[in-house]
C-alpha cells in the first residue's frame, strides 16, 4: 500500500491486506541501502496469522518517494507520522541495523495516549553503530565498492549454508543496494555513525524489548547487543547459528521464530 504524507507518497508492504484498527500491527524497518523486502518472509508470516502489517520503505529507498532522511531523529519521526496516518494502534516495532536505530529512537518518542507500544525488537543491533573510515569512503565516492564491501562483511559465508537451493543471499543483497538511489548508501552510514541518542532512549523505553544477534556478526558484533541487553530490565537477547549481520537472509527461519516467540508470547 502506498501512504500519503504532505502529498509524498511512501511505501509499505501489508500482505494484500488493509490495516484493521482492531488488530496489533508489526512494523519493520529495514537497514542502510535496503528495502522492505529484506523482511519477505517474516512480514508475509504475521501478514498471514492475525496482525497488520508495515513493511516499510524509507524515503528516497524503492518504491518511496520523497528525500532521503540524514538522521536517525528524522527517520524516527517519520516513521511515528507514518503510524498515524495509517492509523495503527498496540503496535510492534521491529528494525534490522539502522532500521533498529530507527524503531529504538521513534519507541523513545511513542505518546501513550494516542497509541500503545507492546515491543520492541532489534535485529542486528549495536549501539554507537560507528562506521569504519574505509567503508564511509567508498560509500561517498564508489557506491558499487561499498555494497560490495558489506555485502561481504555481513555475511557468515560467502558460499554454502543457503536456506534454499539456488538461493545466493550476497547476490541478493548486492542487487538490491544496486536497485536503490546510489546517494542512499553514504547518507544512511552517516546517519547511523553520527547517531548519539541511544542511551537517552533506552531510558525512556518501558516495553519488553528482544535483541536478535548472528553470532558471527562482523557488522555488530553480538557481544554489544548482550552487553545492552544485560542494561535493560526488560530485555532479553536470543543469538543465532552461522549468521552474520544480515540473519534475515541467512536464517529466515530463525529470525521468525525468534520475532514468532516474542511478539506472539
Amino acid at each position: 500500500m502506498h501512504i500519503s504524507l504532505d502529498k509524498t507518497q511512501y511505501y509499505a508492504y501489508t500482505g494484500t491486506h488493509k490495516v484493521n484498527p482492531q488488530l496489533e500491527t508489526v512494523v519493520f524497518v529495514h537497514g542502510a541501502s535496503m528495502d522492505h523486502s529484506v523482511w519477505s518472509h517474516q512480514s508475509r508470516y504475521f501478514a498471514y496469522h492475525g496482525y497488520n502489517v508495515l513493511a516499510v520503505d524509507l524515503p528516497g529507498h524503492r518504491l518511496s518517494q520523497g528525500e532521503l532522511l540524514s538522521s536517525i531523529e528524522d527517520m524516527a519521526r517519520w516513521l511515528i507520522n507514518i503510524l498515524e496516518s495509517a492509523d495503527c494502534r498496540s503496535i510492534h516495532l521491529v528494525g534490522h541495523s539502522m532500521g533498529a536505530l530507527t524503531v529504538l529512537e521513534a519507541a523513545s518518542r511513542f505518546n501513550s495516549d494516542m497509541r500503545d507500544l507492546e515491543s520492541l525488537s532489534l535485529v542486528g543491533f549495536c549501539y554507537p553503530m560507528q562506521v569504519a573510515p574505509t567503508l564511509m569512503k567508498a560509500a561517498r565516492e564508489n557506491p558499487s565498492k561499498a555494497y560490495s564491501m558489506m555485502t561481504q562483511w555481513s555475511h557468515a559465508s560467502r558460499t554454502g549454508g543457503e536456506p534454499v537451493p539456488g538461493f545466493w543471499s550476497a547476490g541478493m543483497q548486492m542487487s538490491m543496494m544496486e536497485n536503490n538511489n546510489k546517494d542512499a548508501i553514504y547518507c544512511n552510514l552517516q546517519a547511523c555513525h553520527h547517531y548519539t541518542g541511544g542511551e537517552q532512549a533506552f531510558r525512556r523505553v518501558d516495553c519488553p524489548v528482544l535483541f536478535v544477534s548472528g553470532k558471527l556478526d562482523k557488522m555488530a558484533p553480538a557481544r554489544l547487543a548482550m552487553q545492552e541487553s544485560e542494561k535493560n530490565r526488560n530485555a532479553k537477547i536470543e543469538l543465532i547459528d552461522g549468521c552474520g549481520h544480515n540473519l534475515m537472509f541467512e536464517s529466515p527461519d530463525g529470525v521468525l521464530d525468534s520475532l514468532r516467540r516474542f511478539i506472539c508470547r
